[in-house]
């Protein structure tokens, strides 16, 4: 047995609570074969025995079975623990919604796939990172404050039609402008991550706010993202916003699997004629210029548009922005 074919026995060893492996973590610094001897130098910045110790007899377990002696030591570098960095850990994935510029309709696409995931049969939590802007509250319809469990100092997520989320806006008077620099955001963000009691989830919805700035920055350390998703509207512009944020998440090390155009027609109810008001770009080009494919493109619909601003986006799901609504989160289902 040699060194990448025990990294690779290493790689299916998932880390205690997470979907990924201790390689994905990179807790694995050091492999040496001699003999019937194999050395692993882990890098397990847990304070929890229990996830040691987990860990440790996965992996004798597995190694064992070709007649090896395992020796596992362990190094304590400085640096964020994976604990300390993936605070929603009870979410089999965790995907971002962003976009580059303002007024593309990211939040509303959001929410809108949360709800579509959610009617597929998921378990769905929404996270409004938007500190300045939190809209989550509004589209969906809750203005009432999230409720503490003062017991355990947790903040539990407010529920609509099995839709878990958390908002500053559950926080703090919505009407109140929230006058914050970069730091202060970014401690609102891991307080608002770490002190919330999510449930066991199937999917975790980030909305962040338009831009790569702290939010963003934020979200990207504190907590394990499995992918995320672009939101532009067909304009050179806002194509041209949306390619530097997919570079930036690629710089990241954030996996983008996609782009959705929003507002890309507009069906006349009378004539039932399309249009395109805000630019008519080929999905082609977006993918050629954005090296990612397009997941779909949405209609402009004022059916949407005045149930999102009501709080109301359930009243709207036999529209047919919500039929293709639903074939992007299957599509994401099967990412």
């Amino acid at each position: 047995m040699n060194k990448d074919e025990i990294m690779e026995v290493l790689s299916t060893i998932k880390y205690p609570g997470y979907s990924k492996s201790i390689t994905d973590f990179k807790v694995v610094k050091e492999v040496k074969v001699n003999d019937k001897t194999i050395e692993i130098l882990l890098n397990l910045g847990t304070a929890s025995d229990e996830k040691k110790k987990i860990i440790y007899d996965e992996i004798r377990q597995k190694l064992a079975k070709g007649g090896f002696e395992v020796k596992i030591s362990t190094v304590q570098e400085k640096g964020t623990t994976v604990e300390q960095k993936h605070f929603v850990s009870n979410a089999k994935k965790r995907i971002a919604v962003l976009s580059a510029k303002g007024g593309v309709g990211k939040s509303t696409f959001a929410v809108s796939l949360a709800i579509a995931l959610n009617r597929r049969g998921n378990k769905v939590g929404l996270f409004d990172a938007d500190i300045h802007g939190p809209d989550v509250p509004r589209m969906l319809g809750l203005q009432q404050p999230a409720r503490a469990d003062k017991e355990k100092n947790m903040i539990i997520p407010n529920e609509k039609n099995g839709i878990y989320s958390m908002s500053l806006g559950y926080v703090v008077d919505p009407e109140t402008p929230v006058i914050w620099k970069g730091a202060m955001v970014s401690k609102a963000i891991v307080e608002l991550l770490q002190f919330t009691a999510w449930p066991e989830m199937d999917y975790f919805i980030v909305d962040l706010p338009p831009g790569t700035g702290d939010a963003a920055l934020s979200i990207n350390q504190n907590m394990d993202l499995d992918a995320a998703i672009i939101v532009t509207t067909p304009n050179s512009l806002a194509i041209m916003d949306a390619a530097r944020a997919t570079a930036y998440y690629n710089q990241l090390g954030t996996r983008v699997i996609g782009f959705v155009e929003n507002s890309g027609y507009f069906v006349c109810d009378e004539c039932g004629k399309k249009s395109y008001p805000f630019g008519n770009a080929d999905p082609v080009a977006i993918e050629t210029q954005l090296k990612v494919p397009c997941l779909g493109v949405l209609p402009f619909e004022p059916k949407i548009e005045e149930a999102s601003d009501n709080g109301n986006l359930f009243s709207a799901l036999d529209t047919e922005f919500f039929k293709i609504m639903d074939s992007i989160a299957e599509k994401i289902e099967k990412d």
